[in-house]
């Protein structure tokens, strides 16, 4: 694994958990009158003041039609967000399954762009990890783990400014949720995102991911709650920020995602779901914005858990056997196994699940062998819930007489 990387500004907690209360008094009479011509004049000023926004019904604006059109040329794209877009070791990630859309099965000439190009490695909790299921693609990218939407705005404008894409693709919010915050305000910070950067590149098409549903917290109710109140509110704002020069559009990555199945551990997608966000994603793209086709359906079948098998080892001990393990890339736990094969062979037994250590491998002391007998051992690595293969199992015949020690 390459050195660690220090990651951006905006790791801290946030310590803002404000919440706003909105109340609609009725204007009756003059009143009436006078708060009809206040809002009428605030709605002619909001053009020239983005980011305000009046309470109460008022006419919408007509919304751009579309016409949309990929640029001539290299259609730059960056990827912007959180966990869900940096993603960690032994990753697809989405980003790759959009990406063998576009530039593969559409034969496009896309560049993904950004500041970094690595993973995170859960295990050891270090930046800068290249251990890609599949490395063979364009790993640019602007997606750090534990951002939230807030930490976003902050550098979104310099991750513009540097890269100068066509296209932005952000997935961003659930650590807001996780830390407090409503989804309106998480809304409000996503129209900061887009203020920002259309600050550094006006034209910018933008294409806004829902934000997936958590299973498995302490707080799936209230963090999906708020998450479902952002989703069912994000058209809106997609089509308030919308301009005839620079589109907002809404990726519908919330839509049939199942996080007991589309997830690794409570947060992040496996295989299967990096499949459906990148989907939501190249449909967006393609309609309204005529990037590329939509992508196929159905959707393919991807296996998910680590992608191999570790190599395993067993040696006598004093007390049993020591059954150790080269590390699997984005495995975070394994169990071993153990079946009696001479005499009276016995069936295969789970003896336990151990979690990864720091350099991704492991060890487990196995007792109770009796002398004279073989044994089996196998290894089966996990990345969260997901299973990877098992490994090929390693035989060991018990001595009367173990190796002594090692000394000191």
């Amino acid at each position: 694994m390459e050195e660690a990387a220090t990651p951006p500004q905006g790791e801290t907690d946030r310590d803002a958990r404000r919440r706003r209360v909105r109340i609609r008094l009725p204007a009756t009479g003059l009143l009436a009158l006078v708060a009809a011509s206040t809002a009428l004049t605030l709605l002619l000023l909001q053009p020239l003041w983005e980011g305000f926004r009046v309470d109460g019904d008022a006419p919408p604006a007509p919304r751009p039609t579309g016409g949309w059109a990929p640029p001539a040329g290299t259609a730059r794209i960056l990827v912007s967000g959180d966990s869900r877009v940096q993603g960690s070791t032994g990753d697809y990630t989405w980003r790759y399954r959009l990406w063998e859309h576009l530039a593969g099965r559409e034969g496009l000439d896309v560049d993904f762009v950004g500041p970094r190009t690595d993973l995170f490695d859960p295990v050891s909790g270090r930046y800068g990890d290249s251990r890609y299921a599949v490395a063979d693609f364009d790993t640019d990218h602007a997606g750090v783990w534990g951002s939230t939407a807030a930490e976003v705005a902050e550098r979104i404008g310099r991750e513009v400014l540097d890269t100068d894409p066509h296209y932005l693709l952000l997935l961003v919010g659930v650590n807001d949720l996780v830390e407090g915050a409503s989804g309106a305000e998480v809304l409000d910070r996503t129209r900061d995102i887009v203020a920002a950067a259309r600050t550094a590149k006006g034209d910018l098409q933008v294409v806004i991911g829902e934000i997936l549903p958590v299973w498995g917290t302490e707080d799936d109710l209230a963090v999906n709650t708020a998450a479902a109140e952002y989703n069912a509110a994000l058209p809106a704002l997609a089509d308030q920020l919308t301009r005839p020069d620079s589109p907002v559009v809404v990726a519908r990555t919330a839509a049939d995602y199942v996080p007991a199945e589309d997830h690794w551990d409570e947060v992040h997608p496996n295989a299967r779901g990096e499949v459906k966000v990148a989907a939501a994603f190249a449909d967006a793209l393609a309609d309204p914005l005529g990037l590329g086709s939509p992508y196929p359906r159905p959707l393919p079948e991807v296996a998910v858990g680590p992608a191999a098998a570790p190599r395993v080892h067993a040696e006598q001990t004093a007390d049993g056997a020591r059954v150790s393990w080269d590390g699997v890339p984005g495995a975070t736990r394994y169990e071993v196994f153990q079946r009696r094969t001479a005499p009276d062979p016995d069936e295969r037994v789970r003896l336990a699940e151990v979690a990864a250590e720091a350099d991704g491998g492991g060890s487990y002391e196995a007792t109770g062998l009796f002398a004279g007998a073989s044994y089996e051992f196998e290894v089966r690595p996990l990345k969260g819930g997901d299973p990877g293969p098992v490994s090929e199992p390693v035989r060991l015949e018990v001595t009367a007489d173990p190796p002594p020690a090692p000394e000191g």
